[in-house]
C-alpha cells in the first residue's frame, strides 16, 4: 500500500507583553491568512510575568483548498518540536520559547527583538539579577533553523508605533510564510486605525528582516567583574564637547586628571551630580574620587577608582524628599507617561502619585540641628506621624504641582539638612575605609568599594542596606575582617535576602 502524504498545518507561536498589541498582531495574521484562502485557528494563554502580563498566542494555518474534502483537526495549544515559526517582542521571551522546547533546528524560524524589558524578578533582585541576553542569542543561533533578530523596540519608538506592527513586518520580511508582502500591507490598511504609523513601522521592519544583514553585538556589563566601572578598548569612550564654561572646567579635569579607563563612569557621575544638585556638587564628587585615585595602584586598569566612582555617584544622589519631588514633576517623565498611555497631543491625562513619607524623611529635610532635635522628642514625633503615612497626590492639579515644585526647590538647602549630614557621615566612613585598606591590600579595597552596591532604596530598605555596609566597614576598621575573600563573602550574604538573616549569620561567623 502506498502511503499518502498528509499536508501539515503551519504552526506559529507568538509572545508579547501586555500593551504591545499581541492580540492585534494575531488578528492581522488571521486577516492575511483569510486573504490568501487559508484556514486559521488561534488561542492565547495569558500570563502575569511582566507589566500587565506576558501572553502566548498560538496560531495554526492550513490552505483551504487542501481541506475541500475533510477539515483538518487543529490543536489549541503549542507542542514541543511542532512549531514552524516563533516570534517574540523581547529577547527574554525568545529564551522562554527555547526553554519550553518550541525551537528546533530542523523546522523553526525564530524571530525576535533584541531589546530587553526587565522582568519583576530582575527588578526586585537585591543585587544584579538581570539576564544576560548573549546566552539566549547563542542558543537561538544553535537551535533555530533561521534566526531573525534586531531591535524592534527602536523601530517602534522611531515611528511612534506599537511593536506589533514591527513584529508583523519582521514576519513578512523573513519569508517564513507563503504570503505576499501586499497581503500583509492590505491587512494593515483594512484595520483603518493608525494606518500611516503602522505602515511606516511595518516597512522599516520588513526592510530589516528582508536584508538578512541584521546581526548584532549585544554588549554585556558585569558589575562584579573586573571591568566594573571602567571602559574597555572595544567600547572606547570619548568625552563630549562641553556646552558651558563650568562644564568645560569639569570635563578638562576629568580628561587631565583621571585614567582613560575611568573617564566614562566619572563623566556619567558628574552629569548625575549636576542634575541632582549643581556644578559645585559635581566638583565635590570629583574631589572625593581623586582622593581614591591617589591610593589606587592601577591594578585591574584602575578598578578601585572606577568602582568607587560608580557607587559614590549613586550614593551622593540619595533620594530625599526634594529629589523625589524633582523626579515626579520633571518634563521628561510626563512625556514618558503620555507615551506609555498613548495619549493624543491635546488629550488631558490625570496622574496620581503615591507617597509614604516617614518622620525620619520629614526631619531629614530640615536643618541638621532642628531635624535632629525633633527626632529625639516624643511629642514632635507624634505630631510628625500625623503628616506621615501613605498619601495619594494628583500632580495634574495646580496646588499639588506647585507644592512639589516648592519641595524640589529645597534642594538648594540640601547641604545644611539633617539627611545630608547623615548620608555623608556614612559616605566618608566608607571612603576612608576604602583608602586606608588600599594602602595595605588593594584587592580587599576593591571588594570594599564593590560593597557600595549594597546601598539602595529608601525607608526601611535604605536603613537596612546602609547599616549592612557600615557593619562591614566597622569590621574592616577593627581588623576582624582582613581579607578580600572575607569582604566578598559578607557582600554576597547581604544580597542573599531582605531580612538580614544570611548577613547576620555571616557576620557572626566572621567574628
Amino acid at each position: 500500500m502506498t502511503s499518502v502524504a498528509v499536508p501539515h498545518t503551519i504552526n506559529i507561536v507568538a509572545a508579547a507583553l501586555g500593551g504591545e498589541g499581541g492580540g492585534v498582531f494575531t488578528n492581522w495574521l488571521i486577516d492575511v491568512a483569510e486573504a490568501n484562502n487559508w484556514l486559521s485557528q488561534t488561542t492565547s494563554l495569558a500570563g502575569v510575568a511582566q507589566r500587565t502580563g506576558a501572553t502566548i498566542y498560538y496560531i495554526e494555518l492550513f490552505p483551504r483548498e487542501q481541506a475541500s474534502t475533510e477539515l483538518p483537526v487543529m490543536s489549541l495549544f503549542p507542542a514541543q518540536g511542532d512549531i514552524d515559526i516563533a516570534i517574540s517582542s523581547e529577547i527574554a521571551e525568545a529564551g522562554r520559547m527555547l526553554q519550553r522546547g518550541f525551537i528546533t533546528p530542523d523546522r523553526t524560524t525564530l524571530i525576535s527583538s533584541t531589546h530587553r524589558v526587565f522582568g519583576i524578578t530582575e527588578k526586585s533582585h537585591l543585587g544584579d539579577g538581570t539576564m544576560d541576553p548573549t546566552n539566549v542569542l547563542k542558543l537561538a543561533e544553535k537551535y533555530a533553523k533561521q534566526f531573525v533578530r534586531y531591535d524592534m523596540a527602536k523601530i517602534a519608538s522611531t515611528h511612534n508605533a506599537v511593536i506589533s506592527a514591527v513584529m508583523l513586518g519582521a514576519l513578512a520580511g523573513s519569508g517564513a510564510l507563503p504570503f505576499s508582502k501586499q497581503s500583509f500591507t492590505e491587512a494593515l490598511r483594512n484595520t483603518g486605525k493608525d494606518v500611516a504609523t503602522n505602515m511606516a513601522a511595518f516597512e522599516a521592519s520588513y526592510a530589516m528582516a528582508d536584508s538578512r544583514a541584521h546581526v548584532e553585538v549585544v554588549e554585556t556589563f558585569d558589575p562584579h567583574g573586573s571591568n566594573a566601572g571602567v571602559s574597555s578598548a572595544a567600547t572606547a569612550f570619548n568625552l563630549p564637547v562641553a556646552q558651558t564654561a563650568e562644564g568645560k572646567v569639569l570635563l578638562d579635569r576629568v580628561r587631565d586628571s583621571f585614567p582613560v579607563s575611568t573617564q566614562e563612569i566619572i563623566y556619567h557621575g558628574i552629569k548625575k551630580a549636576i542634575e541632582y544638585q549643581d556644578h559645585d556638587y559635581a566638583t565635590q564628587y570629583l574631589d572625593e574620587v581623586a582622593t581614591v585615585l591617589d591610593k589606587d595602584t592601577g591594578a585591574g586598569d584602575y578598578e578601585l577608582t572606577g568602582t568607587t566612582a560608580r557607587y559614590l555617584a549613586l550614593w551622593m544622589c540619595f533620594e530625599d524628599i526634594p529629589r523625589v519631588a524633582q523626579l515626579k514633576i520633571r518634563q521628561t517623565r510626563m512625556a514618558e507617561i503620555r507615551q506609555e498611555v498613548q495619549a493624543d497631543a491635546g488629550q488631558i491625562i490625570y496622574v496620581t502619585e503615591f507617597f509614604r513619607p516617614r518622620p525620619e524623611e520629614i526631619c531629614a529635610l530640615m536643618p541638621a540641628a532642628i531635624g535632629g532635635a525633633l527626632l529625639t522628642n516624643k511629642l514632635s514625633l507624634a505630631v510628625l506621624n500625623r503628616f506621615a503615612g501613605g498619601k495619594k497626590l494628583r500632580t495634574n492639579t495646580l496646588s499639588i504641582y506647585l507644592s512639589l515644585r516648592f519641595l524640589a526647590s529645597l534642594r538648594r538647602f540640601r547641604r545644611r539638612s539633617l539627611g545630608y549630614r547623615h548620608e555623608f557621615k556614612m559616605i566618608n566612613d566608607w571612603l576612608t575605609a576604602v583608602k586606608t585598606t588600599a594602602g595595605n591590600d588593594i584587592n580587599m579595597a576593591q571588594e570594599l568599594a564593590k560593597c557600595g552596591q549594597l546601598v539602595k532604596g529608601y525607608g526601611e530598605t535604605r536603613t537596612r542596606t546602609t547599616n549592612q555596609l557600615m557593619a562591614i566597614v566597622e569590621r574592616c576598621g577593627s581588623q576582624k575582617v582582613s581579607a578580600a575573600t572575607a569582604v566578598s563573602e559578607l557582600h554576597r550574604a547581604a544580597l542573599a535576602d531582605d531580612n538580614n538573616t544570611a548577613f547576620e549569620r555571616a557576620m557572626a561567623s566572621a567574628s
